[in-house]
């Protein structure tokens, strides 16, 4: 026995020396890494409105939800990829609070690729959402609690003082009886910093197809600019032709200037704007020739007044176009906390033979942004209607707005 319990122990010690001294397994390559992370977004707003259309009644009060979870996805640090889920509602607006499954707001707002082509330039397919510089022509109209995104395939280069974008998107396809054919965009634009006093870029559209066989082109100039003394603008011009069918042709212009003075010595940096915007109007609708521009996918939000009279050009006017002059006077009274009070007087770039005065709208706003996290804002508007919009029809009276938002993201 003891024998065999010798023969054991040195069997044991001799395995342990040669694995000791056996060379160590070659290590299996390193799987590329996959980096994960999540964002997301609670937006709630409360909404009271009068019924857009000066008229006593049609008053409603309600509260307006935009719920995103988002996941953002990084493939060995070079392939991209990001999906990003929405639901926007209204608070009641389900039959039944146990039984209805519809979630009707549910959707896909964001699903995209984005690989890297080389430094600087990147390629991102896929449903996005897409602004291009002050958002005139292309937005997404964040504002609003659906906002907007594309089905598209975008390219974009930045290196030093230039920035180059093109997409293409599709738009309308498979589209119910009627609608005909299908809508295709494409878009670039071009942007050089000379200085920051002068930064120029040039635009341009294509929209194609339609039930009129449309091809619509969309071309001008985008420059800001800001200098030392506290003084900055902004200057635009676009022009819009193109034919369709029945013998219809496009010619149609938009031309912009805004210029902010900014009093840098003051803590609460209280600043006064002016500006001036000529959207072009069609004297005779009836006609072939579409005189009236069309701001396409803009976010007109961001422009003409808080309460959306002309969100939607040139429907909203009746092909008439808009002037719009105003001024804003504001200032950050505390940290993280700006006032904003803004006014515009808005009339037809051609009245067709009527009245051309729309009315004035006075927009007040303040912003808190409380962290890195959380926001806040409040609105007071109110718009004294023109004979342009109601006709002159007796009983029509000024309507009022109010909204109160709070945001959380992550």
């Amino acid at each position: 026995m003891h024998c065999f319990r010798t023969l054991l122990y040195s069997l044991s010690t001799a395995a342990l020396v040669l694995s000791a001294l056996a060379p160590a397994p070659a290590r299996a390559e390193e799987a590329p890494s996959v980096e994960a992370t999540p964002s997301g977004q609670v937006l709630l707003r409360y909404r009271h409105a009068e019924g857009h259309d000066f008229w006593s009644g049609g008053v409603t009060d309600t509260v307006r939800q935009r719920t995103r979870v988002g996941l953002h996805l990084m493939f060995a640090e070079r392939v991209g990829a990001f999906i990003q889920l929405q639901d926007v509602r209204t608070w009641g607006e389900e039959a039944d609070t146990l039984g209805d499954y519809s979630a009707d707001g549910l959707d896909l707002h964001q699903g995209f690729l984005c690989v890297p082509l080389t430094d600087g330039m990147k390629l991102k397919i896929g449903r996005q959402e897409v602004s291009y510089l002050n958002d005139r022509l292309i937005g997404n109209v964040a504002w609003l609690e659906q906002a907007r995104s594309f089905d598209a395939a975008r390219w974009s280069y930045q290196a030093g003082a230039v920035v180059a974008d093109a997409f293409y998107a599709r738009t309308r396809d498979a589209a119910p009886s009627d609608f005909a054919g299908v809508t295709d965009v494409l878009a670039g634009f071009f942007q050089y910093t000379v200085s920051p006093a002068f930064v120029p870029a040039l635009v341009a559209v294509v929209d194609i197809g339609g039930p009129s066989d449309r091809t619509r082109f969309t071309a001008g100039l985008h420059a800001t600019g800001a200098l030392d003394f506290g003084l900055g603008y902004s200057l635009e011009g676009y022009y819009q032709g193109g034919s369709a069918a029945g013998d219809v042709s496009y010619a149609a212009f938009l031309a912009a200037l805004h210029a902010r003075y900014t009093v840098k010595s003051v803590g609460a940096k209280p600043f006064v704007e002016l500006f001036a915007e000529l959207v072009s109007g069609d004297d005779d609708p009836g006609d072939t020739d579409e005189k009236s521009f069309d701001t396409l996918f803009a976010t007109n939000h961001k422009f003409y007044g808080e309460m959306d009279f002309f969100l939607n050009l040139p429907a909203n006017t009746a092909k008439r176009g808009l002037v719009d002059l105003g001024l804003a006077l504001g200032a950050a009274p505390a940290d993280n906390v700006t006032v904003q009070l803004t006014g515009h007087l808005f009339s037809a770039a051609d009245d067709q033979g009527g009245d051309g005065a729309y009315g004035t709208e006075i927009d007040l706003k303040g912003t808190w942004k409380a962290n890195a996290h959380l926001a806040f804002d409040l609105l007071y508007a109110v718009f004294l209607p023109g004979d342009g919009l109601t006709g002159g029809a007796d009983g029509t009276q000024a309507e009022h707005f109010v909204y109160a938002t709070a945001i959380a993201s992550f």
